[in-house]
């Protein structure tokens, strides 16, 4: 009888662990809060980051926009409040929902409005991604051409002057650009890299920058 009551509570023990691992990993976000609220921005971080209410982070999947002290971010900052402040958001996904911060990753929409897509067509952020498998989505290539567009205008970053390198270097499986001296490059295996003489050129097919090296 003793060893059944130890057995039950063992049980019971996993069970409650498994509910709790359950709740915390489902993709509903914040159930405490009302459904009509549950994806208020509440507070705007940076370019490509904001809070909701409830508290949990979103970052905008597969862009980047200027870090702080760099030219731009306030601009892409600003952008970021406009669409999204105080507003409903609707958030879609790709292959992984949070990153390792714990963030959100997500495609933002305000009504009709792609918000990702809008930062890229003001120059106020670039396209980045980490897998060959987000460059095959749909939805990467109109961010793509979104970048192409505001590349060929020459606005917001796009219309930074940069002191050019001889080559730039992408390493075979990397969406980063790299400058020929970066430290992350130097020890290039032949056949596993490309180089490009000009780095737009690596930006207009989806690299981009090394936050290292910046090029």
């Amino acid at each position: 009888m003793v060893h059944k009551k130890k057995r039950f509570g063992l049980l019971t023990f996993v069970l409650l662990i498994v509910v709790l691992i359950i709740i915390r990993f489902v993709e509903d976000i914040d159930k405490d809060v009302p459904l009509k609220d549950r994806f208020r921005v509440t507070k705007v971080i940076d370019g490509d980051t904001f809070e909701l209410k409830g508290g949990d982070r979103v970052r905008l999947l597969s862009i980047d926009t200027p870090e702080k002290g760099e030219q731009f971010y306030e601009e892409a900052k600003e952008l970021l409040k406009k669409y999204t402040l105080n507003k409903q958001v609707e958030l879609t996904y790709a292959e992984k929902r949070r990153d390792h911060y714990g963030r959100l990753l997500a495609f933002v929409y305000v009504d009709s409005v792609f918000v990702n897509k809008v930062i890229l067509e003001k120059g106020l952020g670039y396209l980045y991604l980490f897998k060959d498998t987000e460059s095959k989505l749909q939805t990467t290539q109109e961010l793509l051409l979104a970048q192409q567009n505001a590349m060929d205008a020459k606005i917001g970053i796009w219309s930074i002057t940069y002191s050019p390198e001889d080559y730039y270097i992408n390493k075979e499986g990397s969406f980063r650009l790299h400058r020929p001296g970066c430290n992350s490059v130097k020890k290039l295996v032949p056949g596993k890299y490309r180089k490009f003489d000009n780095r737009l050129d690596g930006f207009r097919i989806g690299l981009s920058p090394c936050r290292n090296c910046k090029p």
